[in-house]
C-alpha cells in the first residue's frame, strides 16, 4: 500500500516537467493501467490491430506501406492481358480473310448464291456474315440484308437452295431496306454486285480497296511447308481409319496415280520429331488417309465440341463432309462390298465447294494470272502433286522441270511445274537458256571496268581469234 501510494506521487509530480516520451517502457505500462478504462480500451485495440497487420504482412510477398501507427497493404494493379488483335483492315491477310470466309460456311445463316455475288466475294471487301443472309462490314458495321435465294412459283415466293435456279425477282430490298424492282436475275446480280462495294460509308477502307484475286491462294510454293502440312493432314486423317471410307469408295481423278506420288515422298515423310525412325517404317501407310490430305481434305475440329472422328473437312473452303455417307456399310471378309453407303463414292475434288483452290485453278491462280498467260491453269491439287515431283528431284540430284504455268507473288518463291520430254519443250527450252545466258553477259559487262584504247583492241582480237 505505501509503495503504491509513493509511486503515484512520484508521478504526480512528474507531470509537466517531462514528456510521456522521456518515461521509462516500466512507467509508461503503468501509466497506462491507470489511465481511465474507455482510453485503456481504446489504445489496446489500437495495439492489437497494429499487432494482427504486422503479422499478416510478415507473410505476403507483396509490398506494403507503413503509416502512422498501423500497416496497410499496397495494392499493386495486375497488368492486363496483352491481346494482338487483328487490324480489321489488311486486304493483304490471307488467314483474315480466310476468318471471314468461315462466317458464311453455315448453311442456316446464308446459302449458296451466284458466282459474282458468292461469299468470296463479299468477304474479300471485308464482310462476314451475321444472322440469317445478313453481313456486317468489319470495319464501318454497316449491314445489309442480302435476298437472292427466292423465287416466284405460282405466285408464291420460295426459298432456293441452288445458286443455279436462282430466277426472277420482282420486289427486293437493298441496304436501306428500300424497295428495288428488277425484271431478270442477272439485273439484280449486278445491284449486289454493286452494293458489295458502295454499302460501306464513304470513309471505309473497304470501300476504296479489297483483297487482291490471288489472296485464296494455298501457299503451296515453299516445298518443306508444303509437305509439312500434307503430314499434318495425313495424321488426322489416320486417327479416323476407322471411319474413313474404304479405297473403292474413293473417286478420284484418272491420272491420278497414289504409288507415283509415293515415290517421291521423302523416306522419313511418315517418320515425325516425336518417333523412332524403325517402328515408323514398320507402320503401314493408310492409302486413303494419303489420298484425301493430298486433296486437301484433313481432319474437321468443332469450335465447340473438338475434333469430330467422323467428319473431315477443307481448311480453304470450309466443306465438313460426314464419312458415314461415304462408307459401305456392308463389306465380306474379302473385303467386296456387300451393301453400298448412302452416296455412291466421295469424289475428292468436286466435293470441295466450286470456288475452293483446291479443285479451282481460277481461286488458286487469280484471274489476272489466267488472263495473261495462255496455259492451262492448275488447281491445287495438282501444284502440290508437281511441287513433291520436283522437291524430290531437288533434293535426289536428278532433273527438274521448268517452271510452266504457276505464278505466285513476289514475296512467294517460284514453284515447278509440268514436265516436258519431246523435242519441242526441249528446243524452247534450249532457245530460253540461251536468251539468260545472254542477258546474263550483258549485266556482267555493265560491271566490267571500261578499258583503254590500246587494250580494247587486243581484246576484240583475242575475241575474234577465239570465234
Amino acid at each position: 500500500m505505501n509503495s503504491t501510494k509513493r509511486k503515484f506521487n512520484a508521478l504526480l509530480s512528474g507531470i509537466g516537467n517531462k514528456s510521456a516520451t522521456s518515461l521509462k517502457p516500466k512507467e509508461v505500462n503503468n501509466r497506462t493501467h491507470d489511465v481511465p478504462t474507455s482510453e485503456n480500451d481504446a489504445h489496446s485495440k489500437k495495439r492489437r490491430i497494429s499487432d494482427q497487420s504486422s503479422i499478416q504482412t510478415q507473410g505476403s510477398s507483396e509490398p506494403t506501406i507503413q503509416v502512422g501507427s498501423t500497416i496497410r497493404r499496397k495494392l499493386v494493379p495486375k497488368a492486363a492481358p496483352t491481346t494482338t488483335e487483328r487490324p480489321k483492315y489488311a486486304p493483304w491477310d490471307r488467314i483474315a480473310f480466310l476468318e471471314r470466309l468461315k462466317t458464311f460456311s453455315n448453311l442456316t445463316d446464308w446459302t449458296p448464291k451466284p458466282d459474282r455475288v458468292n461469299e468470296v466475294e463479299w468477304a474479300k471487301r471485308g464482310w462476314v456474315c451475321k444472322k440469317f443472309e445478313r453481313v456486317r462490314c468489319c470495319l464501318c458495321n454497316v449491314e445489309i440484308l442480302v435476298k437472292l435465294n427466292k423465287k416466284e412459283v405460282d405466285g408464291k415466293e420460295e426459298p432456293v437452295y441452288i445458286a443455279g435456279n436462282i430466277g426472277t425477282k420482282s420486289a427486293e430490298q437493298d441496304a436501306n431496306d428500300g424497295p428495288l424492282t428488277f425484271s431478270s436475275e442477272e439485273a439484280l446480280v449486278d445491284k449486289y454486285v454493286e452494293l458489295i462495294i458502295t454499302s460501306h460509308d464513304e470513309n471505309c477502307l473497304w470501300r476504296q480497296r479489297g483483297c487482291d484475286d490471288k489472296i485464296f491462294r494455298l501457299p503451296l510454293s515453299h516445298p518443306q511447308a508444303a509437305l509439312d502440312q500434307l503430314y499434318q493432314r495425313y495424321t488426322e486423317l489416320e486417327k479416323r481409319k476407322d471411319t474413313l471410307p474404304y479405297s473403292y469408295n474413293l473417286r478420284i481423278p484418272p491420272d491420278f496415280n497414289l504409288d507415283n506420288i509415293l515415290s517421291f515422298l521423302p523416306v522419313d515423310f511418315f517418320t515425325s520429331s516425336q518417333e523412332q525412325i524403325p517402328e515408323q517404317q514398320s507402320r503401314p501407310v493408310n492409302r486413303v488417309a494419303l489420298t484425301m490430305a493430298l486433296f486437301g481434305w484433313q481432319g474437321h475440329t468443332h469450335e465447340r465440341l473438338g475434333p469430330q472422328f467422323g467428319s473431315v473437312s477443307c481448311g480453304a473452303c470450309f466443306r465438313v463432309l460426314g464419312l458415314w455417307l461415304f462408307k459401305s456399310k456392308g463389306v465380306n471378309e474379302s473385303g467386296e462390298e456387300i451393301e453400298g453407303p448412302v452416296v455412291p463414292g466421295l469424289h475428292v475434288v468436286s466435293e470441295h465447294r466450286a470456288y475452293c483452290p483446291w479443285r479451282n485453278a481460277e481461286s488458286q491462280n487469280g484471274t489476272k494470272a489466267l488472263a495473261e498467260d495462255s496455259n492451262p491453269a492448275m488447281p491445287g491439287w495438282e501444284v502440290l502433286r508437281l511441287v513433291i515431283k520436283n522437291h524430290h528431284r531437288l533434293t535426289t540430284g536428278g532433273a527438274i522441270s521448268p517452271p510452266n504455268k504457276i505464278t505466285y507473288s513476289p514475296e512467294e518463291s517460284e514453284a515447278v511445274a509440268v514436265e516436258e520430254d519431246d523435242e519441242t519443250a526441249r528446243s524452247i527450252r534450249d532457245q530460253k537458256d540461251k536468251e539468260r545466258w545472254m542477258r546474263m553477259r550483258r549485266v556482267k559487262s555493265l560491271f566490267e571496268p571500261k578499258a583503254k584504247k590500246g587494250q580494247k583492241s587486243e581484246v576484240s582480237e583475242k575475241r575474234k581469234s577465239r570465234a
